[in-house]
């Protein structure tokens, strides 16, 4: 009988593949390596949350009522949507890797050499569907789930074979519980924290709309500077943590939270940089680096007037006071 890991792989026909490849600009076997070790991550979490005091109960809640997920979750990856949810509700990976879950992105990113987080985002739901459909064809209460969980993990651990993926898992894991820990030291003062280049985007893009297109390109090219800030520092780095999944619809939940009129915008960027000084300020610098470039990339991204890419201003007036001010708040 095929396992949950099994299942998963089969469902990544060569067409899938080539399709997540080109949205994360990566070649398929690189595509296929990060799923090989995606799933026994997922697989990991869910056992370890399966084996806590009402987690079997709580992830029995996860479970689709269909049996699919697949073809949901690649469209969500290929329109880029790759984050958590709108509304500020959790996104699968989240919901089974742990508030942690960015810098564990961020450390399969460096050891794999693509962006694994929307790969991560990806399987958590196909993986629950499976889940799903496991247990309906078997009947499986909560107790039943966690012991056909932790039957699979310790086959996939206890196999020679995948002694490297394991030993891949396990530090991801690791780097997890360390980010998380990061993050609960901050309190409530991190979702400044994770707030502030998010901020500094939406102050650039207000300052001198650019249209659909426009705002699209702004919010692309501050996505790519997270994501660069993100691979350069540790992972278990406050910016690993925060930014390891690049620009989500979580930080724009947040930053809509916080600030809800846009002159309340710097006010997060303040508070931000203010937590990471008071908490982690070793990491001053590179979080107001990471913001400085953040609004840098928004500003540059698209053009200002002219007509169809013809003329217009690289960064326009209004763009480049923005830019002016996020850099006084920030000293």
């Amino acid at each position: 009988m095929p396992t949950i890991l099994d299942s998963l792989a089969s469902n990544f026909g060569p067409d899938v593949m080539g399709d997540i490849g080109k949205a994360l600009g990566a070649d398929t076997s690189a595509v296929s390596k990060g799923l090989a070790v995606v799933g026994p991550l997922l697989l990991s979490g869910m056992t370890r949350q399966a084996t806590q005091p009402g987690g079997a109960e709580s992830l029995m809640k996860l479970l689709p009522e269909g049996t699919g997920g697949l073809l949901g979750s690649l469209g969500g990856l290929l329109s880029g949507l790759t984050g958590g949810k709108a509304g500020g509700e959790s996104s699968p990976a989240t919901a089974l890797l742990g508030p942690g879950v960015n810098a564990i992105g961020a450390a399969l990113t460096r050891a794999l050499g693509f962006n694994v987080t929307p790969l991560l985002g990806m399987a958590a739901p196909a993986l629950l569907g499976l889940l799903s459909k496991a247990v309906q064809s078997d009947k499986l209460d909560a107790s039943g789930l966690a012991s056909m969980l932790g039957h699979e993990r310790d086959a996939f651990a206890s196999d020679p074979a995948n002694k490297e993926t394991v030993a891949l898992v396990t530090s991801a894991m690791t780097t997890g519980d360390q980010a998380a820990a990061t993050i609960a030291a901050y309190g409530e003062s991190w979702k400044h924290v994770a707030a502030g280049p998010a901020a500094a985007l939406f102050m650039v893009s207000a300052s001198d709309l650019s249209g659909p297109i426009g705002a699209f390109k702004e919010a692309q090219a501050a996505g790519k500077a997270m994501l660069d800030a993100a691979s350069k520092a540790e992972p278990t780095s406050v910016l690993a943590s925060a930014f390891g999944a690049g620009l989500t619809m979580d930080m724009a939940s947040q930053v809509k939270a916080l600030a809800p009129k846009k002159e309340a915008l710097i006010e997060i960027v303040k508070a931000g940089a203010a937590a990471v000084a008071a908490k982690s300020p070793g990491e001053l610098q590179a979080y107001k680096n990471t913001i400085l470039s953040v609004a840098q990339a928004s500003a540059e991204a698209a053009k200002e007037g002219g007509f169809l890419g013809i003329g217009g201003t690289l960064v326009s007036k209004e763009e480049q006071a923005a830019l002016d001010t996020i850099k006084a708040a920030l000293g």
